[in-house]
């Protein structure tokens, strides 16, 4: 019983915090505006979360699963492209940030400091692990998590830097896709054009109206969260 009711205040909690940051941004909110939105005391509260970046880190690991099950769910996603899942899967987060603003708040936070960039890199390949994306493919595991991180530090270059190089989503999801293929696989131009270009069938099929009601309702009761 204990452990339940401390999830559901969790869930409450995370919550309350990812609507106040989608709202106003990181800066500009407090434990204690999230302490009042949640109807509790600052210092239960930080019983949960001692600081914000915890509750920063939860929210962005939630974000990335909820992402990470939509791609999954997209029609034409299927085990057998795993680069091209690759590909939806960071132009989901391009587009979500690039066409919603508070949701460009929570995904340009996360590519402000080392700390969350590092979250991004471990998130994404843990969604690889998870979803045994390569298995079966000759890849070098450690190569991978090094193209993943190398990966991730361009994109939130790119993302941020998105406007001055007039970057679509697709664009930035090909640069990245492409460049953990061939710097990192070892892949040919070839299996590069063909990654890609199933990449994008897969964004062709997706719903985004779909993968905002998942994040709008991804902290209700009954969905699964991490903390």
């Amino acid at each position: 019983m204990a452990r339940r009711k401390n999830m559901k205040r969790r869930r409450i909690i995370l919550g309350n915090t990812f609507h106040l940051i989608r709202e106003n941004g990181m800066d500009n909110v407090s434990l204690q505006m999230i302490a009042e939105k949640s109807g509790i005391s600052k210092s239960l509260l930080q019983s949960y979360y001692p600081h914000k970046a915890k509750l920063t880190n939860d929210i962005i690991r939630n974000l990335f699963n909820t992402l990470g099950q939509q791609v999954n769910n997209y029609d034409m996603a299927n085990s057998s492209a795993p680069y091209a899942r690759t590909k939806a899967f960071i132009y989901t987060i391009a587009i979500l940030g690039m066409h919603d603003e508070g949701l460009d708040r929570i995904i340009s936070e996360a590519f402000v400091s080392s700390a969350t960039l590092d979250n991004w890199g471990v998130m994404l390949n843990d969604w690889i692990q998870s979803n045994h994306l390569f298995d079966g493919i000759d890849v070098d595991e450690k190569e991978l998590e090094t193209g993943i991180a190398f990966v991730t530090s361009g994109i939130g270059r790119l993302y941020h830097d998105r406007e001055k190089h007039h970057l679509s989503a697709e664009a930035l999801a090909d640069y990245a896709t492409s460049a953990l293929m061939f710097s990192f696989l070892h892949c040919s131009s070839e299996e590069i054009d063909q990654a890609l270009k199933e990449g994008h069938e897969i964004i062709e099929s997706a719903d985004m109206e779909v993968v905002h009601r998942a994040i709008d309702t991804m902290f209700d009761e009954g969905k699964e969260i991490f903390s």
